[in-house]
């Protein structure tokens, strides 16, 4: 199978799955623990992204004051939770970790 066919396949399975939840016209409702749950997912996939490339930039273990990755990763924690704006901590963090890496 070639990639075209699976990114069509992936893409339908994702909007079909989305489109079934959220449409309002359809019956289908999740319950109140459930949408409490998914809550959760987009943290949970952000940080089994960032995990690896903040702490193992060059493929191994680094909690080290040069690694960029983890000192632009605390400011922009830290910038989150004083600006509360995604936009905000977004560009910030981008310029944060420019400087650092230069």
């Amino acid at each position: 199978m070639n990639t075209w066919s699976i990114l069509l396949c992936v893409a339908v399975l994702v909007y079909g799955s989305r489109f079934l939840l959220m449409e309002p016209w359809l019956p289908l409702r999740l319950s109140q623990n459930v949408q409490q749950l998914l809550t959760f997912s987009a943290p949970a996939v952000l940080t089994a992204i960032a995990t690896p490339i903040v702490f193992f930039p060059e493929k191994q273990l680094s909690i080290s004051i040069d690694n960029h990755y983890l000192v632009a990763s605390v400011i922009v924690v830290l910038l989150a939770k004083l600006t509360k704006n995604t936009l905000i901590t977004v560009v910030l963090g981008m310029l944060c970790f420019a400087l650092l890496h230069q």
